[in-house]
């Protein structure tokens, strides 16, 4: 057999036996783990291969998923930050932090998300959550400096940020419309006459709320909106806005 003969000889005989010289990656692994409902050991085998291949977002998704699985949220909400930081376009990843940073009580955490939630997704946002007072409290908690040990609705109330109904009640899960919304703001800030009126669409310069929407356009806090509906829900978006400002300018310690 000549020497070039041998070669392609060697050469396929290798390829043809190169499935028997295939090793699995943690990656694989891990699903092989997954599949078969050993969730503890992929968590392992999936952060090893993280580890090794940190751009892989589908290893921090079966992470997440067997974090779920196991029954740990502590570890779940370090996995969705990590997604977060990569710049994850993925709704639910942020959706799922926004309630987990609630359920957890970590209000400044919240704050900061919403602070910086991606404009192509706002929207989304505002289908799966209502602006609440609850929400509106955790906000403000969130955005003062001050340390805050009690439950926000106590918290808003106590400072003022939040009315208190004669009954007693709390209300937390109330939707704030805008007509809401603006009453709530004009109370942190102070009584200046604005300098500038504007007309507008479904808002008359008779009406009760005017004044105080044109002090709050004029003073910055919130951007001027000829169509705005007083009675429809106020947006989240426009809240942090607008409780990022006041922060800023020290209304809210």
């Amino acid at each position: 057999m000549s020497c070039r003969n041998r070669f392609w000889t060697v050469t396929l005989v290798f390829f043809g036996c190169a499935p028997f010289f295939h090793h699995e990656n943690d990656f694989e692994r891990g699903l092989e783990s997954y599949k078969n409902k050993e969730y503890a050991a992929a968590v392992d085998y999936f952060k090893s291969y993280h580890t090794q291949h940190p751009d892989y977002d589908s290893a921090l998704y079966y992470l997440f998923n067997c974090y779920q699985k196991l029954n740990k949220p502590e570890e779940q909400i370090p996995i969705l930050e990590k997604l977060v930081h990569g710049n994850m376009t993925d709704e639910n990843v942020y959706l799922n932090l926004v309630y987990y940073y609630r359920k957890y009580e970590r209000y400044k955490d919240l704050y900061i998300l919403l602070s910086h939630y991606p404009r192509d997704q706002q929207d989304n946002l505002e289908r799966h959550l209502a602006l609440t007072r609850r929400l509106f409290a955790e906000l403000i908690c969130g955005a003062t400096t001050q340390k805050v040990t009690t439950d926000p609705m106590i918290y808003s109330i106590s400072k003022g940020y939040l009315p208190r109904f004669p009954d007693g009640q709390l209300y937390a899960e109330d939707t704030l419309t805008y007509a809401n919304l603006i009453v709530l703001l004009d109370r942190l800030v102070e009584p200046d006459y604005p300098r500038n009126f504007f007309p507008m669409k479904n808002l008359s310069a008779k009406s009760y709320l005017y004044l105080p929407y044109m002090r709050l356009v004029d003073s910055g806090i919130l951007t001027f909106e000829p169509y705005l509906v007083p009675e429809f829900p106020a947006r989240i978006s426009t809240t942090v806005n607008a409780v990022e400002v006041l922060s800023k300018r020290g209304r809210l310690d």
